[in-house]
């Protein structure tokens, strides 16, 4: 009896890498997590796809109500004045690296 072949399509391609849309590295998408911008407990639907760190930098330096009322957008929170110094920081890092993130002082809780 022959042997099968297997499909000319197996295995199946790698998935192309996706980008954090924050800070613009390349990861893969089970690194991504999906940030929704205007938070769930204010009725928030619409998702972007942040690294860890992007995310975690965000929800140390602002409450769910300051995203909801102020940083709605993608654009927002890419012009958001607490989250630029950590833009400038971060995109100089290379994307496999760990990135310890703090709870702003400013915060208002």
């Amino acid at each position: 009896m022959p042997r099968r072949r297997p499909p000319h399509d197996w295995p199946p391609p790698p998935e192309p890498p996706l980008r954090c849309a924050l800070c613009g590295h390349e990861y893969e998408r089970r690194e991504l997590t999906k940030h929704h911008l205007v938070p769930k407990s204010r009725g928030g639907t619409d998702t972007e796809l942040i690294c860890r760190p992007c995310h975690a930098q965000i929800h140390a330096v602002y409450t769910e109500r300051e995203l909801a009322d102020d940083f709605s957008t993608l654009e927002d929170l890419r012009t958001a004045p607490k989250l630029q110094k950590w833009m400038r920081f971060i995109r100089k890092r290379k994307p496999t690296g760990r990135v310890a993130v703090r709870t702003s002082k400013s915060k208002g809780r």
